[in-house]
């Protein structure tokens, strides 16, 4: 922010007193670091607040929340109802901490007993609130650009999936043995990406708008087994053995069946040995699930297990980590588990997941 920026103030505050008070601390010198000056405008009652600001931009709002037409939060509701974004730093002749937490649930910045009021303290809050509100703003922009370009990839995916798949079906129908074997593995893979995209949208949906996410009771065998049939078509050779419990259930939601594919597909296809054997066991532990998913590959990459989960923008990692495991750790979290790899014995790496017991 620049430090000879003027910023456009609106202050509704029906007080003459209150009012000048307010003023005389906006035209005083401010500390150093929050040094600036202030365009102010005052009126004194909502109706002219509400006149004002439906034709003119300001860079903040100061309200007093005791008008003659209103008060308390209906009078932040009806102001906030008309700049959504605009920040508003409510000013009240109360030290009430009730009224403040839920002036700022409606959204004001800040909440300043005007007893408390200096001229520091009028500058920071003045400052700060206009600062947070821009922030704010570019999170929204970079919010909406997210889903736009979200809904284009999955669109042009899903399109791209479709041609594939009928495709696919087409040459499974006209031929037989191994080549159509491999055109049914296609049309597989073609809706499990599909299904995956859309697995994904609804994700982005949720965290957008900052929905919580509804987690359920998931049948872990179930998810396990699906996985392990689709993985295994990925290598002849690969053999997976599963030791899990039937009737365990856990805290989740439908991506499980993303974060078992990707540790299964990571165990295939980063394997260097001959035959790729892949060992996954799970074993109740109090009001925890314990899964071990253990493989006879390499072993740990010389930048250590932590290194695997990192994120990188990029996507540039060599070390068989990348977005595949990244996602695991964000996934396993949000379910309020853990997951965690460590190198095997002998050979191997194993990598452990804990999970709520639904």
């Amino acid at each position: 922010m620049s430090e000879t920026e003027t910023l456009d103030v609106l202050l509704v505050e029906d007080n003459p007193g209150d009012a000048k008070l307010v003023e005389h601390h906006l035209r005083k010198d401010a500390p150093q670091a929050l040094a600036g000056e202030t365009d102010l405008t005052h009126v004194e009652s909502l109706d002219s607040a509400l006149g004002t600001l439906a034709s003119t931009a300001y860079d903040l709002v100061f309200l007093d929340l005791g008008l003659p037409e209103s008060s308390g939060i209906e009078t932040l509701e009806r102001v906030d109802s008309v700049v959504r974004e605009t920040p508003i730093v409510v000013l009240t002749g109360l030290d009430d901490s009730e009224t403040a937490m839920a002036a700022i649930q409606q959204g004001a910045q800040d909440y300043l007993p005007k007893d408390d009021i200096d001229t520091g303290t009028l500058w920071r809050s003045l400052r700060y609130a206009v600062e947070r509100e821009r922030q704010a703003q570019q999170l929204r922009r970079r919010t909406e650009q997210l889903e736009f370009f979200s809904g284009i990839l999955r669109h042009d995916v899903n399109n791209g999936i479709e041609v594939i798949k009928r495709n696919a079906q087409l040459i499974e129908s006209e031929t037989d043995g191994e080549t159509a074997e491999r055109a049914e593995t296609v049309v597989d893979w073609s809706g499990n990406i599909s299904e995956l995209t859309e697995k994904v949208r609804g994700m982005i949906h949720g965290i957008t708008r900052g929905e919580q996410r509804d987690l359920a009771a998931v049948d872990l065998a179930s998810v396990v087994a699906e996985q392990v049939e689709t993985v295994e078509g990925m290598d002849d050779n690969a053999t997976i053995e599963t030791a899990v419990p039937f009737g365990v259930s856990v805290q989740a939601d439908a991506m499980l069946a993303e974060v078992f594919h990707n540790l299964l597909t990571n165990a295939v296809e980063h394997n260097d040995a001959d035959v790729p054997r892949v060992t996954v066991d799970a074993a109740v532990e109090g009001d925890t699930v314990r899964v071990d998913i253990a493989d006879n590959g390499p072993g740990l990459p010389d930048t250590g297990a932590e290194r695997l989960f990192a994120h990188d923008p990029g996507g540039h990692q060599s070390d068989g980590g990348g977005f595949g495991l990244y996602f695991v750790r964000t996934m396993v979290e949000s379910y309020g588990g853990s997951v965690e790899a460590r190198q095997g014995e002998p050979d191997g790496t194993v990598f452990t997941l804990e999970l709520p017991t639904a």
